[in-house]
């Protein structure tokens, strides 16, 4: 997190540089599934429960077909730059290595090894595809790469945890160390969850057939000034079906309803209201801010999958935040929206966002002394929740949030909003 130099030279007492930064919307670094520019993703992904393959599940016309298998090969490692690891960065974890019973000790890509699609580890299911006897070989391709994308990314994140786990500090005054690298990579984890980043990064790996595809993963959602603290993560992956022999059938299979990997959905509700009431409190050494938000309002989307499970997606938020000010800074105009999209998964009433899922864009006018920055024109950036945000959804149709927290520096800014019923959108 930066500020501009016009800005820092006016910060001269009562607050440091970070509460200006945090209120008037200078940036924030964190966990987020970022395009070839770097940029954070926002907005919807294009990928989803139905890739439209006709005479294939889960294309919206499929009842029932055959069960076929894909083949081919795999591969995907993990890149770290972590804090406090000198010349040991970048760190490189492999999910599967070409020698597995003399794993270096610092491995690098080249030490990466393909799996077929059959051996995938850490209990993935072998990609299929699920289609009619006479669904055309480009439908059966085109699910067969979906449902390896998937895979790819569903292995990545199980390998992801199986790294975290297995992080041991070679001795007592490391632990602290090794322990914020392991919250990082479980951040990870749990944010290519999010049913829409899952979907994007299974999109990624199945438009590029037999190409190694990078995906961004940001800073972790620790403190940059903590030794472990992961500064950077790229993963990369691959699916490549077999060029002779994509797929297979399997006599003994029998009749199927659905691929393997790709999630298959049964029902979705969308939803939409104002929110009555709200806070934003921005809590550190040198002040608490506390600031009403009106003019509120929210739209979210339920998703019921087969499995039962429901993913929840805050599609739109918007508030006005009322006129503040802390010692000789006033914030005015405030206005905060929802960056895109914010995947999360709903459990009885709790709504969870994994860290870097909920992003929010900040726009403020700025004045020290009664003199406005900038030349007037407002500050803007963009915010991620560092930890899981909760929301409820109750049972009545409200939604809330409840404590979700963005940190930057010393500073904490908690997000809080009454119940609210929302009314569905048919």
């Amino acid at each position: 997190m930066q500020c501009g130099a016009d800005m820092t030279n006016k910060v001269h007492h009562l607050l440091p540089a970070a509460i200006l930064c945090f209120m008037a919307a200078c940036g924030d670094d964190g966990p987020c599934l970022q395009d070839d520019k770097g940029e954070c993703i926002a907005g919807e992904t294009g990928a989803g429960t139905d890739p439209g393959f006709e005479g294939c599940a889960p294309h919206d016309q499929f009842e029932v077909g055959a069960e076929l298998t894909c083949q081919g090969e795999g591969t995907g490692w993990l890149v770290t730059d972590v804090y406090g690891a000198g010349k040991q960065n970048p760190l490189t974890s492999c999910l599967a290595y070409e020698d597995p019973l003399n794993i270096p000790e610092f491995p690098t890509p080249d030490d990466c090894a393909s799996v077929p699609l059959y051996q995938i580890p850490l209990g993935i299911p072998t990609p299929t595809a699920c289609c009619t006897d006479d669904a055309a070989e480009e439908s059966v391709v085109g699910t067969c790469e979906l449902d390896c994308g998937f895979a790819a990314c569903n292995a990545a994140i199980a390998a992801i945890r199986a790294s975290a786990d297995a992080l041991v500090a070679p001795e007592p005054i490391l632990e602290g160390a090794y322990d914020i690298s392991k919250a990082d990579l479980y951040a990870y984890a749990d944010m290519l969850e999010a049913p829409l980043y899952l979907a994007r990064c299974a999109e990624q790996v199945a438009e590029n057939p037999d190409e190694i595809v990078e995906l961004g993963l940001g800073g972790g959602a620790s403190s940059p000034t903590k030794f472990g603290h992961i500064k950077d993560a790229t993963l990369h992956l691959s699916c490549a079906l077999d060029p002779e022999e994509p797929y297979a059938s399997d006599p003994s299979a029998g009749a199927c309803e659905e691929p393997t990997n790709i999630p298959a959905s049964m029902a979705e509700q969308e939803a939409g209201g104002s929110i009555a009431a709200g806070a934003v409190t921005v809590s550190g050494p040198s002040a608490q801010i506390t600031a009403a938000i009106h003019n509120a309002s929210v739209s979210t989307r339920e998703t019921l999958n087969r499995d039962m499970s429901v993913d929840f997606t805050l599609t739109a938020f918007e508030a006005d935040v009322v006129d503040t000010s802390a010692g000789s800074f006033e914030f005015r105009n405030t206005h905060i929206s929802l960056g895109g999209p914010a995947s999360g998964t709903l459990e009885g009433e709790a709504v969870t966002f994994a860290p870097g899922t909920l992003r929010f864009v900040v726009n403020a006018s700025v004045l020290v002394d009664g003199e406005a920055l900038y030349g007037g024109l407002p500050a803007i950036a963009e915010f991620g929740n560092d930890t899981h945000a909760t929301a409820i959804r109750g049972l009545d149709g409200s939604f809330h949030f409840v404590d979700a927290t963005f940190v930057v520096g010393e500073y904490t800014a908690v997000l809080n909003t009454e119940p609210s019923v929302l009314a569905p959108v048919q």
